[in-house]
């Protein structure tokens, strides 16, 4: 059941940030609005629209399709992103700001606890995702005969 529930994470981990930057790409402009609402970095705002989209398809990517050792540093990378989107949105929502949170590009919802709380798991998963071991090999068996009776 591991593997499944690893793949599973895997997978939806990387249909997320996919989605999430193929949406951010069709209007930069809103995106950059988006970023500038919260107040915290402005002036890179616009660098912030430009380079976050393409950052979140290669993550994506890099979980979906990748080998094992791209899909740990992906998963190392979601983290990365996903908590300091974690750290925005509960600036904002201590600071009082009520905006849209700009996830899934423009109109994307308000910022709120809920947003925070959805942000944390999320890191946790993408943490478990990192963390996890590689599977252990399958070797042959290697009982006496066991070569012959193969044959």
């Amino acid at each position: 059941m591991r593997p499944l529930a690893y793949l599973a994470a895997r997978l939806g981990l990387g249909a997320l940030f996919l989605v999430a930057g193929a949406l951010k790409l069709r209007d930069p402009y809103a995106f950059a609005l988006e970023i500038a609402n919260y107040q915290l970095f402005p002036a890179l705002a616009p660098w912030l629209a430009a380079a976050l989209p393409a950052t979140e398809i290669v993550v994506g990517v890099a979980l979906v399709a990748g080998p094992r050792p791209w899909a740990r540093a992906g998963a190392l990378a979601a983290a990365l992103l996903l908590g300091a989107f974690t750290v925005a949105a509960t600036s904002a929502v201590v600071r009082g700001v009520n905006i849209s949170c700009g996830c899934f590009g423009a109109d994307s919802g308000p910022v709120t606890w809920l947003t925070v709380a959805r942000d944390v798991g999320l890191v946790a998963l993408a943490l478990w995702v990192y963390a996890r071991p590689e599977p252990l090999p399958r070797w042959p068996s290697r009982r006496p005969g066991a070569a012959s009776a193969a044959r």
